[in-house]
């Protein structure tokens, strides 16, 4: 997907923790199964629903979205993600919301 179509919008620090306290979102941890069994964000009781895809790597990450059960968790939610930095995030976020506006 076009990064530049289909770029997500970047939240600072704060933001994003006030982002995870609400109820109809849910946070996908795009990194790798070796860093997310290392630890990640927890978000508060009563917020956020968090996601951890298990990916051994990127390319793994289409076909989980594509799964139906993925695609029931994410229905209407607004989507949070997060990864150690550079391109997976980009990456995740523009596949997501290329599909979002191919499969409304």
């Amino acid at each position: 997907p076009s990064l530049e179509k289909f770029a997500g919008t970047h939240l600072e620090a704060d933001e994003y923790h006030k982002a995870m306290t609400e109820k109809d979102t849910v946070i996908i941890d795009v990194r790798n199964a070796y860093e997310s069994s290392i630890g990640s964000f927890r978000p508060p009781e009563g917020g956020a629903e968090l996601i951890d895809p298990k990916m051994r790597n990127s390319i793994e990450f289409p076909k989980w979205l594509n799964d139906p059960s993925t695609q029931e968790k994410l229905n209407g939610k607004k989507v949070l993600m997060y990864c150690t930095g550079g391109i997976r995030c980009e990456r995740a976020t523009a596949l997501l919301n290329q599909m979002s506006t191919t499969n409304p």
